[in-house]
């Protein structure tokens, strides 16, 4: 691997950049700031300035906000090549207060930051990047709504499973007819999710583990049948 391929892995794992000829990767760099952080670290904080957005090389980072009472509600989690802190992009409102934190999830974990102007300029040149940006928008704000909508009228395990399908459809790797997760959150973290009890969770996975639709590892699961998942 080149020096300079090896510079530029972290723009290659930006998904909304594909397709961008090589020299725009370049220049796109040269805009961005890098930065490795270790699990826990606060990328930024409820009522921040919304000046930057961010993308993730490598790792994952929550985004959510804390209650009264100090009980955390994750309203998403920010994977790999993905985009977040973006709104501020779209709507123009420069220096906004943030309504949510966004906080590293895992260690070793890469962040690519850019100022909304200079992002603006790359969407400006680049007009399908814009369209891409607001697609994804669209379906994180889709996502929230339904499970809003599952909070509100839903069972636990109904919850449950639809947070697993979910994370299927984002992260699943078929096996045969079988489909692996990897998604590396803990019971605390899925019940932050889902607004489910941490002991709840163990409960739900246990009994579709003892009813054969699951088989369950440390961070994944691996669903035997999905149409068995309900």
């Amino acid at each position: 691997m080149t020096t300079e391929t090896t510079k530029l892995w972290h723009i290659d794992a930006i998904k909304l950049l594909e397709g961008i000829p090589y020299e725009d990767k370049v220049q796109f760099e040269k805009l961005v700031v890098t930065t490795s952080h270790k699990k826990n670290d606060l990328i930024f904080k409820t009522g921040d300035a919304s000046e930057k957005v961010f993308f993730v090389a490598s790792g994952r980072v929550k985004i959510g906000k804390n209650a009264d009472n100090s009980k955390e509600c994750i309203k998403r989690v920010v994977h790999e090549g993905e985009v977040f802190g973006e709104l501020g992009v779209i709507d123009n409102k420069h220096n906004e207060e943030r309504n949510n934190f966004a906080q590293v999830m895992e260690h070793d974990t890469v962040i690519c930051s850019m100022t909304h102007e200079n992002f603006k300029i790359i969407l400006q040149k680049y007009p399908k990047l814009k369209d891409r940006l607001i697609q994804s928008i669209i379906a994180n704000f889709k996502r929230i709504d339904a499970r809003l909508e599952s909070i509100m009228f839903k069972d636990a395990r109904t919850r449950l499973v639809e947070f697993i399908k979910e994370l299927a459809d984002d992260l699943g790797m078929p096996v045969g007819h079988e489909m692996l997760i990897k998604h590396r959150l803990t019971h605390q973290e899925i019940a932050n999710i889902t607004a489910i009890s941490r002991q709840k969770i163990t409960t739900l996975l246990n009994e579709l583990k003892q009813e054969g639709v699951i088989h369950l590892e440390r961070k994944s699961l691996l669903v035997h049948d999905m149409k068995l998942l309900k």
